[in-house]
């Protein structure tokens, strides 16, 4: 019976490559919401409406990416998932996504220390400058002031 539960030697390698700039929007987003292992029905809403408010959305399976991209998260983790996506992204996108998924992880009212350092790890692999990240967090808070939460 020994070495029969034992590995054999072959391992499966897990990658993730997203499609498109879609699908790389979304698997960032993603890897922001579900780095502390519980993304809220908030985020996911926000997500959502997220998604179907950007032209840059239509016309495209956003169900296939999101599927896609949320199994790549679970296999690989959320850092590897923004590396592995970020070279998707249009230089004149990147601050928005970057404005967008601050928004989504404020979404449930709660930053945790994980998103926090994940949002600071994102902005360094978008390689947006330091102060535009700030300001971006900045403007982000004073319009989430006063929301109403209701998972806090």
């Amino acid at each position: 019976m020994e070495g029969i539960f034992k590995p054999t030697g072959t391992s499966t390698q897990v990658t993730y490559s997203p499609q498109n700039e879609q699908e790389a929007w979304i698997a960032i987003m993603h890897a922001c919401n579900a780095v502390d292992g519980d993304v809220a029905d908030e985020e996911l809403e926000e997500l959502t409406q997220t998604l179907v408010n950007k032209a840059l959305f239509e016309g495209h399976d956003i169900l296939a990416y999101s599927k896609a991209a949320f199994l790549a998260q679970v296999q690989l983790g959320s850092k590897h998932l923004i590396d592995n996506s970020v070279d998707k992204i249009s230089p004149g996108n990147k601050a928005t996504l970057f404005a967008l998924t601050v928004q989504l992880v404020m979404a449930d009212c709660v930053v945790t220390d994980k998103e926090e350092e994940l949002i600071t790890y994102l902005y360094s692999a978008l390689d947006l400058d330091t102060n535009l990240a700030e300001r971006i967090i900045e403007v982000v808070l004073i319009m989430n002031k006063g929301n109403v939460c209701l998972s806090a």
